[in-house]
């Protein structure tokens, strides 16, 4: 394990971060470049911003083990179509309600993302209990994403290196009314409760 974060050697003056020990309650101080620091009162092994860490630093393995690794990482699932504004937002919705596992992460994107999101897709939500206020947004290069979702090639597939890929046959709703949309979310519940007994 590293005694200074190797992932934060682009920081040129740490700053101090106070932290409480979990295990006696005693205010400890760590750097922002510090991956870790023990409790002057109890020993207690105490990590700068370990749970942030794992989800983006290239060095984290190595860090803090395999087996904590692997019990911190989330696993970050996007649902992709071409405007971000009907199905992909609902399926976003939707898994966010449906996952009680904290490991899991869902977002969602376009490929030629719309304006807004579709009141409809708004509407039909809204009869499931989620007051939905996304916003429609473009694939991003770089950011780091375990499982693509697409909605449904007639969109045009995306490409997102790294990703596992997934592909629905979702009809899209848009321009059909909010039965529609009803019927589209039925069907986003029994696809993302699938999925979600796949995903280890």
């Amino acid at each position: 394990m590293f005694d200074k974060c190797p992932g934060a050697v682009h920081i040129r003056t740490p700053t101090i971060i106070v932290k409480k020990c979990p295990e006696c309650g005693n205010e400890v101080e760590i750097f922002s470049n510090e991956m870790l620091t023990r409790c002057t009162k109890c020993g207690f092994t105490i990590y700068s911003d370990l749970e942030s860490c794992v989800q983006w630093c290239k060095y984290a393995v190595e860090c803090v083990g395999e087996e904590m690794y692997q019990r911190l990482k989330k696993k970050r699932i996007a649902f992709v179509c071409l405007g971000n504004s009907c199905r992909s937002q609902m399926a976003e919705a939707l898994a966010r309600k449906m996952s009680e596992r904290p490991n899991l992460e869902f977002m969602s994107m376009g490929t030629d993302p719309a304006d807004e999101v579709a009141p409809e897709a708004v509407q039909a939500l809204k009869e499931e209990g989620i007051p939905w206020r996304g916003k429609p947004k473009g694939i991003q290069d770089g950011e780091p994403i375990d499982i693509a979702v697409s909605m449904g090639c007639d969109v045009g597939c995306p490409v997102i290196p790294g990703a596992e890929k997934i592909e629905w046959e979702i009809p899209d709703p848009k321009g059909k009314g909010i039965e529609s949309y009803r019927e589209t979310v039925a069907l986003l519940k029994e696809k993302i409760a699938e999925l979600l007994k796949e995903i280890e």
